[in-house]
């Protein structure tokens, strides 16, 4: 029995993704999201804007520790993080064009530092460490949440 991860970068649809497959599929699915507005009673894009990237890493690798002990759950990921050894489990990576997450972390705030290391560093690392790599163009959120839920099956006893 493992945990699966979503990974990818803000703006990439981890958390419709995540929403399809609780929703639709009936999986236990943890977003970090929804943890991050309980813990600290503000969004990503505020803490982001607020904090800058170093908190949102920080509450992220905080939270993975939190989840290593649980089975058969999906963790959706906050996507700013690519340190492998807080997973334990499958990685299933959502690719996101670097434009397009730029342009939504710039929809956040124009004065972001580290946007583009934070980019190639879970990029880099997740196209090729992860388990699964998912390019979503040209599919939409269920046809993506489709292919988690048969990666998901053939692996959940691995």
């Amino acid at each position: 029995m493992l945990l699966f991860y979503i990974v990818g970068l803000p703006g990439s649809g981890k958390t419709a993704v995540g929403k399809i497959l609780k929703e639709d599929f009936g999986y236990e699915v943890i977003d970090l999201d929804d943890i991050l507005k309980v813990e600290f009673k503000k969004s990503f894009s505020r803490i982001l804007r607020d904090n800058g990237f170093s908190a949102i890493r920080a509450f992220e690798g905080k939270i993975l520790k939190r989840f290593r002990k649980y089975n058969d759950k999906i963790v959706v990921t906050l996507g700013t993080l690519a340190n492998l050894e807080l997973f334990n489990g499958k990685i299933i990576y959502i690719k996101t064009p670097k434009e397009r997450y730029l342009q939504r972390i710039g929809k956040i705030s124009k004065k972001l530092r580290f946007a583009e290391e934070v980019y190639e560093s879970v990029h880099n690392t997740f196209s090729q460490k992860a388990d699964l790599v998912i390019s979503p163009e040209n599919k939409t959120k269920f046809e993506i949440a489709k292919i988690i839920d048969d990666f998901y099956r053939k692996n959940r006893n691995n």
